[in-house]
């Protein structure tokens, strides 16, 4: 009886419909997060998972392959925009920790933030973030009056023109998922000890309007992931570890606006 059971299942596995999901490669543990969720809360449903592997690209270039169906899925912050230009599923990603932002700046220049207490106090200090043309935060940044520089394609070189001293850009704000990873990949930068930037907004799916079918399967799938525990069991795998060592409670909280009209 034992042999049959194992038989049937791989018999069923065989004949399961594969989904071939196009996803953008990043070699980080946010993106590992963001696949194996996809792939596991889709295999749990199943379904065969095929991820092809596409290359990294400025978020402008994302918005067009998805758009045209070269990309099948990706992760954005929800905005109104995206809602009209791609399918959302309605399931946050990070359980909020990526509207948590911390400041990434270079290294011995923390002092100039430690009389921060409020917004207004970091509106007086008048220092500028760098941000990638295109991104959510720049739209909050300006709404709440903190002055910007947007970087115009390739956003990682925000990092060089952080470590240089560069006039232009004072701090990077980085989520709490992934400000350790930018760290290690930049040493000669560090993280601002005492601010926590805080808005209200996570992290989403987007499925390319050519794929509708391909919206509905995640959701269900994900929907499954958040009710059986999968979904919390891969972020605090892969990504809680690290958030844990930013002792975020311990910070002093600046609460952002966020417009609802983006």
């Amino acid at each position: 009886m034992y042999k049959l059971g194992i038989c049937l299942f791989f018999m069923n596995f065989a004949h399961a419909e594969v989904i071939d999901l196009h996803l953008m490669n990043r070699r980080d543990q946010q993106q590992q997060y963001y696949h194996r969720l996809l792939q596991e809360s889709l295999l749990a449903e199943g379904y065969r998972v095929n991820i092809i592997a596409e290359p990294e690209m400025p978020v402008a270039r994302v918005n067009k392959v998805l758009e045209s169906g070269d990309l099948s899925v990706h992760w954005f912050l929800q905005t109104a925009e995206r809602d009209k230009r791609f399918l959302r599923v309605d399931i946050p990603l990070s359980f909020g920790l990526i509207g948590q932002r911390l400041l990434l700046i270079k290294k011995g220049q923390s002092a100039a933030y430690s009389r921060v207490k409020t917004l207004a106090d970091l509106q007086a200090i008048n220092k500028r973030a760098g941000l990638a043309q295109g991104w959510f935060d720049v739209m909050v940044w300006k709404e709440n009056q903190l002055p910007v520089y947007e970087q115009i394609g390739d956003w990682q070189v925000l990092f060089k023109l952080l470590a240089a001293g560069n006039r232009d850009v004072d701090y990077f704000p980085r989520g709490a998922i992934e400000i350790l990873d930018d760290l290690a990949a930049h040493p000669d930068l560090e993280i601002e000890p005492d601010l926590l930037l805080s808005y209200e907004r996570d992290f989403v799916f987007y499925v390319s309007p050519r794929y509708p079918q391909l919206r509905n399967q995640i959701e269900k799938a994900l929907q499954a992931a958040l009710a059986s525990g999968l979904q919390r069991r891969l972020f605090d795998q892969l990504l809680f570890p690290k958030v844990k060592q930013l002792n975020l409670n311990k910070r002093t909280v600046i609460n952002l606006n966020t417009s609802n009209k983006y």
